[in-house]
């Protein structure tokens, strides 16, 4: 699964806001989403999380002008990957915008 948001602000900018965005999903919805963890190396950072018991994991890459969202949907939650992608980028684009 791959979603791209484009956004108006510079690279240091929209990574700080994308890291605000994970620690936000961290207290929004530690009850339908667990271990949120994520490991930053400069513009991008690698994440994982339990959903349902299920893991997920992936990379985020924030450049100018676009946050690309990498992830592995298991076998189990293929049905839903669009509605995944859909959210991640409603998720993401309130927070860069």
């Amino acid at each position: 699964m791959e979603v791209k948001i484009n956004h108006n602000y510079s690279e240091s900018e929209a990574l700080e806001k994308m890291k605000k965005f994970l620690s936000k999903l961290k207290e929004e919805h530690q009850d339908k989403v667990g271990g949120i963890e994520e490991n930053w190396n400069g513009n991008e950072g690698d994440y994982s999380c339990k959903f349902n018991g299920m893991k997920l994991t992936g990379h985020i890459k924030v450049e100018n002008g676009q946050v690309v969202v990498n992830g592995k949907v298991p076998f189990l939650l293929k049905p839903f990957e669009s509605l995944i992608e859909e959210t991640i980028k409603n998720e993401a684009n309130k927070v860069l915008k």
